[in-house]
């Protein structure tokens, strides 16, 4: 009976060796998160709990209890009176306990064991931090043309994935102009919605614009450029959309001296079969964010042959926009497997795109297509 009595106690420390993070640290232990993970006043937050336990009786929500004293939170995890068989085998555990809505600030947790006739002990800490949401700024380019079937027009939504209300406020805008203050009205988007910003609106003789916002982290964007019927004189103006294309969202300026490269750039067998005159038309747009003027050096690092008129030196002025039209494309790879990449440095902070179009197409075809540009990696 004695054998039998000191075997489990003798299999538990060799269990303890095998489990791994067990044998590192005491038994039992915890260990403290929290969801959501960087939590803001009004989301309700969970802290997971979890570890490893010396036997099968593992904690449960109901030996769970939780107290608060200002910032300091106290998971008791009741042993006390516990009747429970259990396997003496080490078990890893995982618990969640609900903390409710807090209120900004630095919290630490921990989390007790109470068990009968024992002093309570401490077998994890932990600490989180409760904050308004951090805010980041991001620019958008915005496009607004009319043709004879249909209408080109930029729009930006954004999602706030939280449960604050989220300020989404414009910074400013740029075209070939220069700067201008922002066409775009505030706004502030309730907990889990969403909503819409017209970015196509443009000063008198300007067709493209860059746009800055600035948002909280959790707010999600998504802009895109979308052809749109054109509505008859007389009819309603409840344009059909043809289809959309995604714009790209800038999360940050590329520094001075940086190389962005935008691609890869392919014509169909039809364009490349037609020649020169019957391929899309490719743009290239360049924003100087700087305050002093800007030299771009734009070039083909693949496919382009001796002697062509790569890399090309592009000036533009300080906080401006300006898309050069008809970029050539002869010598560059657009037929070949993998297409055409450009590559863009200035001497300011700056951001470009590349951009293509075809002539207007059937209703659902968008005939337009949009390369960011972006660091080297």
């Amino acid at each position: 009976m004695r054998n039998q009595t000191i075997l489990p106690i003798l299999l538990l420390p060799l269990a303890a060796v095998l489990s791994g993070p067990a044998s590192a640290q005491s038994l039992p232990y915890a260990t403290v998160a929290t969801v959501p993970a960087n939590p803001t006043p009004g989301d309700p937050v969970v802290l997971k709990l979890s570890g490893m336990w010396p036997d099968s009786c593992v904690p449960q929500a109901p030996q769970a209890k939780l107290t608060q004293d200002g910032t300091n939170l106290r998971v008791i995890l009741i042993y006390s009176g516990f009747s429970g068989a259990c396997a003496a085998v080490v078990t890893s555990w995982a618990l969640d306990v609900p903390a409710g809505e807090l209120e900004a600030g630095s919290y630490q947790v921990q989390v007790d064991l109470v068990r009968t006739l024992l002093p309570a002990e401490t077998i994890g800490t932990g600490s989180f931090v409760v904050a308004a949401q951090p805010e980041a700024d991001f620019w958008v380019p915005g496009f607004s043309a009319n043709g004879s079937v249909s209408a080109l027009a930029s729009t930006l939504t954004g999602f706030n994935n939280s449960a604050s209300a989220a300020d989404v406020t414009p910074l400013g805008a740029w075209d070939a102009l220069g700067a201008r203050p922002s066409p775009v009205a505030p706004a502030t988007i309730p907990p889990g919605e969403a909503a819409s910003f017209d970015t196509r609106q443009l000063r008198a003789g300007q067709a493209v614009q860059m746009l800055a916002f600035r948002a909280p982290v959790r707010v999600t964007v998504r802009a895109t450029l979308e052809r749109l019927e054109n509505v008859p004189e007389g009819l309603p103006k409840t344009p059909a959309a043809l289809g959309r294309v995604e714009l790209p969202v800038f999360t940050d300026l590329f520094p001075a001296g940086m190389t962005a490269v935008a691609g890869d750039i392919s014509f169909s067998a039809e364009e490349c079969a037609a020649g020169a005159t019957g391929r899309r038309r490719v743009n290239l747009t360049l924003f100087n964010a700087g305050d002093a003027p800007a030299t771009f050096v734009v070039d083909a690092p693949n496919g382009k042959p001796e002697g062509s008129a790569w890399p090309k030196s592009l000036e533009v002025p300080a906080g401006t926009l300006v898309q050069f039209n008809d970029v050539p494309t002869d010598g560059l790879a657009v037929c070949e497997t993998g297409g055409a990449f450009l590559s863009v440095t200035a001497d300011q902070p700056f951001l470009a795109y590349v951009s293509t179009s075809r002539p207007e197409t059937a209703a659902g075809i968008l005939p337009y297509e949009v390369f960011p540009a972006r660091l080297q990696r």
